[in-house]
């Protein structure tokens, strides 16, 4: 239903703004955003993250509507399509837990299920050595009495208690059998939980070390801190470039390389690749400078193997300075590009 009221209102739009004027790419970005969060798992599953990036596109087209090429209406454009992607990717986390929920039910039933048939079959077991005792106390009964009757059959009564001796030898046999049979059953059980629970413990292990291992090998690459958009790793600017340029230096594709491989060593994420510069020079120049620093690592890091479908390059300009650019050290620290892991 937002979706709908949201075309209806993008429709308003561009009746009212009319065909010569053109939607920033800000905003058609945001539009995006949000139709494809809209039309995976967020509006069944974070309907609230959903209903936040609604209403930050709806003030975004209504800027756009009184506004259209004002800077305004760019940045509460990108607003809507950071929050859209944000919904996004929450209800494609929660969707991966539901998921894992629903296979560590179905596990827990199977386990259930095994236990069940175990104790089944030791059921089983037990009723047919019952059946068998209760066969052989007849048939000693029949014996005992037989004899107290028919004192004068003995040959008869000899090859009687023969034939029940072997009777008696045939079914503990049987008997001894099948115990053997369920015990092998439950050690071949056991062994296989084990087994399972052993190899679940030794993957989750080996991953949660990987995972340590890289985090650790990014930390002595670069600077490395979590916030809550994700893990963020800043390399400096100069580093990777020449001033002005977007060409990376031979040394910065050493680093690089080691980046990508620690990245590779984490489970796959999605990554945002961002580019910024100081404050000197104009807006315009900035912001290319940045993008096109952005996309340079970006298909560095694709050329190194990591998936480019979940790489996304960013160029921000001059609008996010970490530092005072009145001092040669703080614009240095500005020229900059953050590799953000999203959670």
């Amino acid at each position: 239903m937002k979706t709908i009221q949201l075309l209806m209102l993008v429709t308003s739009v561009a009746l009212f703004a009319g065909c010569a004027t053109v939607a920033p790419k800000e905003l058609i970005n945001a539009r995006s955003a949000y139709r494809h969060a809209s039309e995976g798992p967020a509006e069944q599953l974070v309907p609230a993250e959903l209903h936040k990036a609604h209403e930050a596109l709806v003030l975004a087209e209504q800027s756009f509507l009184k506004e259209p090429k004002s800077y305004k209406t760019k940045d509460l454009a990108y607003v809507a399509q950071r929050k859209a992607e944000l919904a996004g990717a929450l209800g494609a986390m929660a969707a991966d837990k539901a998921s894992k929920d629903k296979a560590n039910a179905d596990f827990q039933m199977k386990q259930t299920e095994i236990v069940k048939q175990g104790k089944q079959d030791l059921s089983d077991s037990e009723q047919r050595t019952a059946a068998a005792r209760a066969e052989l106390d007849k048939r000693a009964a029949v014996k005992a009495s037989k004899e107290k009757s028919d004192a004068e059959l003995a040959a008869s009564k000899e090859k009687s208690d023969a034939e029940l001796a072997a009777s008696k030898e045939k079914s503990d046999a049987e008997l001894a059998e099948v115990r053997a049979s369920k015990e092998k059953s439950d050690a071949e059980l056991q062994k296989q939980q084990a087994e399972t629970v052993k190899q679940g413990k030794q993957d989750l292990s080996d991953s949660e070390k990987r995972t340590a291992d890289a985090l650790a090998a990014l930390a002595q690459l670069a600077a490395v801190k979590e916030e809550k958009r994700g893990l963020v790793i800043t390399l400096s600017g100069g580093v990777l470039f020449q001033s002005a340029k977007s060409n990376l230096l031979s040394s910065a594709q050493v680093k690089l390389d080691q980046v990508a491989k620690a990245l590779l060593a984490v489970p796959a994420r999605n990554l945002i690749v961002e580019g910024h510069t100081d404050s000197r020079g104009s807006e315009s120049y900035n912001q290319g400078l940045s993008q096109r620093r952005a996309d340079t690592v970006r298909d560095y890091l694709v050329q190194r193997g990591y998936p480019a479908d979940r790489i996304q390059a960013r160029g921000m300009g001059k609008g996010s300075p970490i530092a005072d650019n009145a001092s040669p050290e703080g614009r240095a620290n500005n020229r900059r590009v953050e590799i953000v892991i999203e959670r």
